[in-house]
């Protein structure tokens, strides 16, 4: 009997963007621990890097609908569930007799379960939504005013990301005044985050559906 072989042709634009989603969600968890401060603000470190990963998946859904997107998106929980576990792994690992550095490695890297938890849930429903009110605004508008559907959704989801997060993993630990100011400052930071975002989000389209034969990446299922 003859073997049936099924060739199934994933685009590398596809691959690529990806492999940018999950490295930026992963560098962000992992420079998180660090704060810095603009303005007499203080802010983690993630904030620069975590909302590339929006901008990056509004380029995915635009281009490969939102079944696609959103497999994405629970590939990176999973991925960042397995980076947890394999950071709390090395930490627990014994320690060299002459090396050091464990209390700073563990302090640096280890994170307390609540704040994973609210991390968790925070990028759960924050890129949920921001592909959700994307393909909503794609249709309301037939396809046209990219920027429009880009700059909403991403500004819609960033707010619902710092909420959930702030609430899940502050609530009871920060004063609840602390927690909104909180809230607001990244919010004001991670807004401006997306207006300039609005031309990136031009190029990497125009990159995708750029090929030498000149014709446009299939669709797939947009629904």
């Amino acid at each position: 009997m003859d073997q049936i072989q099924t060739k199934v042709n994933v685009p590398f634009k596809l691959i690529f963007l990806a492999m940018v989603f999950m490295t930026c969600l992963i560098a962000a968890n992992l420079v998180a621990s660090k704060l810095f401060s603009v303005g007499g603000f203080s802010m983690t470190s993630g904030i620069i890097i975590y909302p590339l990963t929006f901008l990056v998946l509004d380029s995915i859904t635009e281009c490969w609908g939102k079944p696609v997107a959103q497999k994405i998106v629970w590939v990176g929980l999973l991925a960042n569930v397995l980076f947890v576990l394999l950071l709390q792994l090395a930490i627990h690992l014994p320690a060299a007799p002459f090396w050091k550095g464990q209390e700073a490695y563990a302090l640096v890297l280890g994170a307390l379960p609540r704040v994973v938890l609210a991390s968790l849930c925070g990028y759960s429903v924050s890129q949920t939504l921001d592909i959700t009110i994307f393909v909503g605004l794609k249709k309301r508008t037939q396809g046209k005013m990219l920027w429009l559907r880009s700059l909403l959704s991403t500004a819609i989801s960033q707010l619902a990301d710092s909420t959930v997060f702030m609430f899940i993993g502050f609530t009871g630990i920060l004063p609840i005044t602390a927690i909104f100011t909180t809230i607001g400052t990244e919010y004001v930071l991670k807004f401006l985050y997306a207006v300039v975002g609005v031309p990136l989000i031009y190029l990497i389209v125009r990159w995708i559906h750029g090929s030498k034969n000149g014709r446009v990446i299939p669709q797939f299922n947009q629904e």
